[in-house]
């Protein structure tokens, strides 16, 4: 008999969460050990999406009601939702991903009483960049849902490092298990690379050096900024390519 685990995520636009939410869904779903159901709200963004991908390809449940904002009724409305999804599905695992769905999985999951819970850490809910009201509010959350969750996955050292110095958990409730990635198309780079250099105007001799994000300043675009003068010094012919919106 299978073991059936539910994925709950907040929206499955196109980023990092979701694109690991979506290869361990996908690779779940490839063998017959697992039952594996996607859980998730609209793909509602900018970036993209995933969803049409997940459709395809693995169950998955929408929530319309499941949205990043924080919205007192809406989020009850979510939590009720997701309840009713888990006693019909009746999970042995219920995997938690992003803020919102983390906080309204879990605490469906514990009234549901499903035997194992875990959240995956994709990127802390507080940061410096944070008002004083909004971090106490997410530490206070985070604290009190990590209670009942059975393991806490990150995917760097460093996440599992910061919630802990806020006191989410303890050292026994985190592993850290890194992202893995599509890597078919990076491995056949090669063969853009010239027309792709023409295209910028960078010349042979160039060492170009690269940053793939949004331009957001959670990711640390600053650090290359005040690091280029230095690398620019030892190394005239280095230059930077930004991509991200």
């Amino acid at each position: 008999m299978p073991t059936r685990i539910a994925h709950i995520i907040t929206r499955m636009i196109l980023g990092g969460a979701q694109e690991n939410t979506l290869l361990t869904c996908e690779g779940l779903h490839r063998s017959p050990e697992w039952d594996v159901t996607l859980v998730t709200g609209p793909a509602l963004g900018p970036e993209g999406e995933l969803i049409n991908r997940a459709l395809r390809g693995i169950p998955t449940i929408l929530v319309p009601q499941m949205r990043r904002p924080v919205h007192p009724w809406r989020d009850a409305a979510s939590f009720a939702a997701v309840l009713r999804i888990i006693r019909r599905l009746r999970p042995h695992i219920v995997h938690t991903h992003s803020s919102k769905a983390g906080i309204i999985g879990r605490l469906a999951a514990r009234a549901a009483r499903v035997p194992v819970i875990v959240h995956t850490i994709h990127g802390l809910p507080f940061h410096p960049y944070q008002g004083r009201t909004a971090n106490a509010l997410c530490i206070g959350v985070e604290r009190a849902t990590a209670r009942f969750t059975d393991r806490l996955v990150c995917v760097a050292d460093a996440m599992a490092r910061q919630a802990l110095a806020a006191r989410v958990g303890g050292p026994g409730h985190y592993v850290t298990i890194y992202s893995g990635m599509e890597v078919d198309v990076f491995l056949k780079a090669d063969r853009h690379r010239e027309q792709l250099r023409r295209e910028f105007g960078f010349s042979e001799d160039e060492i170009v050096i690269g940053k793939v994000a949004r331009l957001f300043r959670l990711k640390g675009h600053r650090y290359v900024l005040a690091a280029a003068p230095e690398i620019v010094r030892r190394c005239p012919q280095a230059r930077f390519l930004f991509v991200g919106d």
